[in-house]
């Protein structure tokens, strides 16, 4: 029997040449998937850290609370931690999506990069209002504590409950234990630190800050979330 040549040079006669390019898109999806489960895992990490360096405000009212707190030598550094974890969690969200790993749930991944990168905005001003300690308590003009508070009434609750429904969104097509108890962590953290802003803002009692460190339950779970990411998918 004779045989053909191929017309590819270096490929066997007879070998699928289409079977390639799809090797190589799996094989970046893959990547793809797991630099952003690393960046997820970072990002969390960030902001854990940053929570819990976050200073405690004294004092019996909100200004007072947060003049002890803008004063902290830990409000920096804080803060550039939380804001470096929000823009690396939004870069792991867009490869995660540009993967294709979650595709059951890409529209609520788009809504959680749209709400994140919001957040990320907010931080900015935030990180910046340490610098004006001393206006602040002189009674002068504060506009990066200002903006602050402003848009944290509104991004706070934005990325924290869209984070919840996006994991509450994971668990219901994984049916796993380990994924409905890592949507647990996201939604107690919804219910704690995503209504702390509003709800400071609403009553002007620094007792609402104690809400804050749900952010914690958030960070939670970005990193199981980037775990699961990171195993290999499972074939049909």
């Amino acid at each position: 029997m004779s045989t053909t040549a191929s017309p590819v040079p270096g490929v066997a006669a007879g070998t699928t040449t289409g079977t390639r390019p799809a090797s190589r898109r799996s094989r970046a999806r893959l990547i793809e998937r797991r630099v952003g489960a690393l960046l997820l895992a970072a990002a969390g990490l960030a902001m854990g850290a940053g929570g819990m360096l976050h200073p405690h405000g004294s004092g019996d009212t909100l200004d007072e609370a947060l003049g002890s707190m803008l004063g902290s030598s830990m409000w920096g550094l804080s803060h550039v931690l939380v804001l470096t974890g929000i823009v690396i969690g939004v870069a792991g969200f867009v490869l995660v999506r540009r993967s294709g790993a979650l595709d059951a749930v890409c529209p609520w991944i788009t809504v959680v990069i749209v709400a994140w990168a919001l957040a990320a905005i907010e931080t900015l001003p935030h990180l910046l209002a340490g610098a004006e300690h001393a206006a602040h308590a002189a009674g002068e003009a504060t506009p990066m504590t200002d903006a602050h508070l402003t848009l944290s009434v509104f991004t706070t609750p934005l990325m924290a409950f869209t984070t919840a429904i996006l994991a509450v969104q994971l668990a219901r097509r994984a049916r796993t234990a380990l994924a409905w108890i890592l949507a647990a962590f996201a939604i107690a953290g919804a219910l704690t630190f995503g209504i702390a802003s509003p709800l400071l803002a609403l009553t002007g009692d620094p007792a609402m800050s104690a809400l804050f460190p749900g952010q914690l339950l958030i960070d939670v779970w970005l990193i199981g979330t980037a775990v699961r990411l990171w195993a290999p998918p499972r074939s049909n």
